[in-house]
């Protein structure tokens, strides 16, 4: 059918925001041709086809127009891929819902179509604001289509609207779901937690006391001896010294950097003696490490570049760093491959180095600590548990004085709308339980899981909200629209679901390489 000025001189101009999705959608169709085709193995589709969904097709010219407006020339291939799967992933998608749109007699007659033209403003005269069928058929031939193509591919656009309309439409909520819906989300808790885990100090007791039996039961030895062997270094220690840093360099030292590369080396030791001057003379060390300073990282700290030995530093600063102490400070200056060094003492660490025995224990700690805490945690959550479901609360309040474990309050009034809480972590389970709490003192008859802790949970107060017609009108609004949205998404998906599984979508295989 040819579009004609009759049709556009039948009825009025009226405003559609849809008209900008076919202006966008037209100034991608110019052919630029897609891949190379070969014409066998193409499901019973000929060369020229996307692809086929039930009694509609999506020609190449079609998928490729819109590919074009995508996808950039040098796209590299795994982004090419996934543009051009979900290119046509989303045609297939319309493609199935036209076809539902004339099976249910949603055809779109011509005076819809000449209504949405015509409020496009690129088709308006700038002056009149008025239709101009000129304007139109100039903006078309840019666009390299034919009427008849820009007349079917608008006609689809407004069948497939008229479908996700009808599928947007909301379902009203009653009266009575959306005040229990205001219950649950605004309905303040007041809750104090009690974490089902020992606290540290209680469980540091408990492991050294199972570790000491561990370290003891000669059966034990030989892996706490292998453990040794494995980590031996960390129980032998060479003397470190803390100290501040002043590095001068020059532009022919290791690591010149910034103004050094400007400097020579006759320069840089005339500076570091005149920085001795000023230390031996009182000058703060650190003030001076902050000015004057071609460690970069020493500079921002004020010199310190913490501890040090010959492992990190190089050996003639190593040498001069380990004979500094609180009575001898600083160093002379030290000629290095980086420049000339100037330090000052901090703290020292002397020298370290443990037997077997000295370190037994703590190796057995290392060994059975994680089995033992989360053997006592265990433990703990299943007499909790039970005395919970038992409604034993002397045998709770028992149970958490036995392990120093206190009730502690939650700071902020808990809602089931808030999906993390800063003391324990995460809310979900919180959110499922917390309305089996109905008066003061009562407690979630389990333990609740928060990622990283676990915690039960009493009610001290709970504060119903406050019922406005205004409040619950916006409620069963947000509802309506939330749940019209999920239910057209699952309709479309349901949809395509359907055409895949009886065989009614065939892809081009060239389009899946």
């Amino acid at each position: 059918m040819r579009l004609n000025t009759k049709i556009f001189s039948s009825v009025s101009t009226k405003s559609f925001i849809f008209g900008s999705v076919i202006v966008t959608a037209c100034a991608a169709f110019v052919f630029t041709g897609f891949g190379s085709l070969n014409p066998g193995n193409l499901f019973g589709l000929d060369p020229n086809t996307a692809a086929q969904v039930g009694s509609e097709k999506i020609e190449m010219q079609q998928f490729a127009a819109v590919i074009s407006s995508q996808l950039s020339a040098d796209a590299p291939p795994e982004q090419r891929k996934a543009i051009v799967q979900q290119v046509i992933q989303q045609m297939i998608k319309e493609k199935v819902l036209t076809e539902q749109a004339k099976k249910m007699g949603w055809s779109v007659n011509d005076i819809e179509m000449s209504t949405l033209i015509r409020s496009i403003p690129q088709f308006q005269n700038p002056q009149t604001k008025q239709f101009d069928f000129q304007t139109f058929k100039k903006f078309i031939a840019s666009q390299q289509m034919s009427e008849i193509a820009f007349y079917d591919m608008v006609k689809q656009q407004l069948e497939v609207q008229k479908l996700r309309s009808l599928l947007n439409l909301p379902s009203p909520l009653p009266s009575k779901a959306a005040e229990i819906q205001n219950k649950i989300n605004n309905t303040e808790f007041n809750l104090q937690y009690a974490l089902v885990s020992l606290p540290d100090a209680a469980l540091k007791e408990k492991i050294a006391e199972e570790a000491k039996k561990y370290s003891e039961d000669k059966a034990n030895q030989s892996n706490l001896n292998n453990l040794f062997i494995n980590t031996k270094n960390q129980y032998q220690q060479k003397a470190q010294v803390k100290v501040q840093s002043i590095l001068i360099s020059y532009k022919t030292a290791q690591r010149a950097q910034g103004d050094a590369l400007k400097r020579s080396q006759e320069d840089a030791k005339n500076l570091a003696n005149e920085i001795e001057k000023k230390l031996k003379s009182g000058s703060d060390f650190s003030t001076l490490a902050s000015q004057t300073n071609d460690d970069i990282a020493a500079k921002n700290n004020k010199g310190n570049i913490g501890y040090v030995d010959e492992t990190n530093i190089d050996n003639k600063s190593a040498q001069a760093v380990l004979t500094l102490n609180a009575q001898n400070p600083i160093s002379n200056i030290i000629e290095t491959p980086f420049g000339y060094r100037i330090f000052k003492f901090m703290e020292g660490k002397p020298a370290v180095s443990k037997t077997f025995e000295d370190v037994k224990l703590q190796l057995a700690e290392q060994l059975i600590g994680n089995q033992i805490k989360q053997k006592l945690d265990l433990e703990l959550q299943k007499n909790i548990t039970d005395a919970i479901a038992a409604k034993n609360i002397s045998k709770l309040n028992s149970l958490l004085a036995e392990n120093k474990i206190t009730w502690q309050y939650i700071n902020k009034l808990y809602k089931v709308t808030d999906s993390y809480i800063s003391e324990l972590g995460t809310a979900t389970n919180l959110a499922e339980n917390v309305f089996s709490l109905k008066n003061p003192g009562d407690i979630i008859p389990k333990t609740i899981d928060f990622g990283t802790k676990k915690a039960i949970i009493k009610l001290v107060t709970i504060t119903n909200p406050k019922e406005s017609a205004e409040q619950l009108e916006s409620l069963k609004k947000q509802a309506m629209n939330s749940s019209s949205q999920e239910f057209a998404a699952a309709s479309e998906e349901s949809l395509v679901k359907s055409y895949e599984k009886s065989g009614k979508i065939k892809i081009n295989p060239v389009l899946l390489n």
